[in-house]
């Protein structure tokens, strides 16, 4: 085989061939053939590993793998509402808020999600408003209110917080606390807190508050963390209900910045309420008709409607969550739904669901994803 290949090459080519050219053909196939057979393990290896580690992560650690986030509603016609790509999670199940806290029959305590183990423990506070990233919580009951670290950690506790609050609000940078008063025989306003040094700002009065609250509403962040808003609401005849009449928006000391002509009986609430963009919010009718309606912070036109049991917040910018006794459900702003949780009646029913992000949510957590 030397001679044959040693002739060969001298023929095509005037380089002397090496002496022992059989020998080294040989050997280099046979590495070859070796390095074949390691990328072929090398790629089962990367196979097992991207199918064992969904089963990895599992909190429960079966051997069955499922999906993490929920399955999707089966629907002919996905295509008209496509699946929406971000995820959330529910932080909390409070049991009332800050303007309901202390009623009777005792509403019971909240359900706050503990990130690092994955599981909710039960906190004796009614009042539980998670921070944006969900490390941190707000609680209260009646008479107090403080900022707790964890789920279940220590609770600093904050003087501005009373009987008068009616609402509690984290910027949506997590950093400050918006605490809202309605006042009763003073004007009612707002103070700012520093959710870091628990540094509390001056109460800050509204006088409009009293005369355009006829529905006892707090305050709501903006997107852009400067300035806070507030739904306006007038006392009608018997016959006629308290009304919206419009939406107000201040910067930190009170004063006004613009309003929004915006009529019915739709509210928007709270800081959940506006639209990540901040260009859009959901107001909620708390009447019998329980509609939704999606306005422009703009200039108040509503822009979509339609029939929804509750509204637990925005998912992205064009899906909201909405709920019922039993289920969340992820809807487009036609109100088709295009993702169902099924959820606990003991947890949902009465409950003020609050939303978080899931970024960055530890594996232990993330089976509550979706």
């Amino acid at each position: 085989m030397t001679r044959e290949l040693r002739r060969a090459l001298r023929e095509l080519t005037d380089v002397s061939p090496p002496p022992d050219l059989a020998a080294r053909s040989i050997r280099l196939a046979e590495r070859r053939r070796r390095n074949r057979i390691a990328l072929g393990a090398v790629a089962a290896v990367v196979v097992a590993v991207s199918v064992a580690v969904p089963l990895a992560l599992r909190p429960d650690r079966h051997s069955t793998p499922v999906p993490i986030a929920p399955t999707p509603s089966i629907s002919p016609d996905d295509s008209a509402s496509p699946q929406p790509a971000s995820r959330v999670v529910v932080s909390a199940y409070a049991r009332a808020t800050p303007g309901s806290a202390g009623g009777w029959p005792p509403n019971g305590g909240s359900y706050v999600l503990d990130r690092a183990t994955g599981q909710y423990r039960k906190m004796s506070y009614e009042v539980a408003v998670p921070a944006p990233d969900g490390k941190r919580f707000f609680v209260a009951d009646a008479e107090r209110g403080g900022i707790m670290d964890g789920a279940g950690g220590p609770v600093h506790w904050v003087a501005s917080y009373g009987s008068q609050s009616r609402g509690v609000e984290w910027s949506p940078d997590g950093r400050q606390v918006l605490i809202s008063s309605i006042g009763k025989d003073v004007p009612g306003g707002f103070t700012v807190v520093d959710a870091t040094t628990f540094d509390e700002g001056p109460f800050v009065t509204v006088p409009d508050v009293q005369s355009l609250n006829a529905r006892g509403l707090g305050f709501f962040w903006s997107r852009d963390g400067r300035t806070v808003g507030r739904t306006l609401s007038s006392s009608g005849a018997e016959s006629d209900p308290d009304r919206t009449v419009g939406i107000r928006f201040y910067d930190l000391s009170g004063r006004t910045l613009r309003t929004v002509a915006f009529e019915g009986t739709a509210i928007v609430r709270t800081t959940a309420d506006v639209s990540p963009d901040g260009r859009r919010a959901v107001a909620v009718d708390e009447s019998p008709n329980r509609r939704v309606r999606i306005v422009d912070l703009r200039s108040g036109a509503v822009t979509r409607e339609f029939a929804a049991s509750g509204v637990a917040g925005w998912y992205d910018d064009d899906h909201l969550v909405v709920r019922d006794r039993d289920a969340l459900a992820v809807v487009d702003l036609t109100g088709q739904v295009v993702r169902t949780v099924p959820g606990s009646s003991d947890l949902l029913s009465g409950a003020v669901v609050h939303l978080v992000p899931a970024a960055g949510l530890p594996a232990a957590s993330a089976r509550y994803a979706f």
